[in-house]
């Protein structure tokens, strides 16, 4: 009995060396990263706002780095789910810990309840936690889950003198869907106006139907003139309208008057300018296109049939 006891004693005597030499790390021993407040003094700062983090998802997605931000303010803000923040906190201050918006907290759990005080708040839309050390030299973890599925996971460490008060979160995941997103209604808004100024050809049409469109018009600049920035590309009439397509150069001129020639007499025309089409009220068998007065006055004559019928697409020129 007494060789057992003092085998045992021995073996505790070279064993303990051993044991002494790899001591177990204490639970809540903060990551080796640097922490909240080593952040602030190292990093240069940048204005906080949506160019930032835009910026900083776009690196994410082209390296599988997102950064964290140091704000002009002295905040950090952490990009979600890339690291394990430290949070610098000191006795009589109190850290802010703002979540993203538009989630709710679902749970909280601190692992030291005694020493450090916590409490959920809200700031409009924004879930925030504030957290307040009782003394310095403390290390313990908090967890916090959200309605939105996420799970932020930090460790919070307070110091006597130094502390971050202000800490956010962004999520570089989410902010890329969100910018795939914008792109793809970008690119479907452009689709759109594209298709948009495709039907604009037969939109001043209404519900007239093409077949029963009549082309037989022919035009001509008068007086032996021989400028075409005012002749129409194509004239045509239903409806009880007369229309006429213009050269896309009149975007960038006068547009002319239109008189009502028929009669003999000259008569001013209710007209308007849709979609590059002029849209007369009427239908005229003779009318007059006129851009200026006097000497320097130019004119256009248009006429129903005057080439004995041009056909369906009879061109005005």
């Amino acid at each position: 009995m007494k060789r057992t006891l003092l085998a045992a004693a021995l073996s505790a005597t070279f064993l303990a060396p051993a044991f002494a030499a790899n001591p177990i790390p204490p639970v809540g021993t903060p990551d080796n990263g640097r922490t909240s407040h080593e952040l602030v003094n190292q990093t240069p700062p940048v204005p906080l706002s949506y160019r930032a983090t835009d910026a900083a998802a776009q690196q994410w997605l082209q390296t599988g780095v997102a950064n964290d931000i140091i704000g002009t303010n002295g905040s950090v803000m952490y990009a979600y789910g890339q690291s394990r923040p430290t949070i610098t906190c000191a006795p009589l201050h109190v850290c802010v810990i703002n979540l993203l918006t538009g989630e709710h907290i679902t749970s909280l759990s601190i692992g030291d309840s005694v020493r450090w005080l916590v409490q959920p708040t809200n700031a409009g839309e924004r879930p925030v936690v504030i957290v307040k050390p009782t003394q310095a030299g403390l290390v313990t973890n908090l967890v916090v889950t959200t309605d939105a599925g996420r799970v932020y996971y930090m460790t919070l460490k307070s110091d006597a003198h130094d502390y971050v008060p202000l800490v956010g979160f962004y999520d570089p995941q989410q902010l890329v869907i969100d910018m795939q997103q914008q792109a793809a209604q970008a690119r479907a808004a452009e689709k759109a106006k594209a298709e948009a100024r495709k039907q604009a050809v037969v939109a001043p049409l209404g519900d007239i139907d093409p077949a029963k469109l009549d082309f037989d018009f022919t035009c001509k600049a008068a007086n032996g003139q021989d400028d075409t920035s005012m002749l129409p590309v194509r004239v045509f009439a239903g409806g009880g309208h007369t229309y006429l397509q213009m050269p896309q150069s009149m975007k960038f001129t006068d547009a002319p008057a239109v008189f009502n020639t028929s009669h003999g007499d000259t008569e001013l025309m209710n007209s308007r300018l849709v979609h590059g089409y002029y849209v007369i009220d009427g239908l005229p068998s003779q009318f007059n296109l006129t851009l200026g007065v006097g000497k320097d006055a130019r004119t256009v004559v248009c006429q129903h049939g005057g080439q004995g019928g041009a056909g369906l697409f009879g061109w005005s020129r």
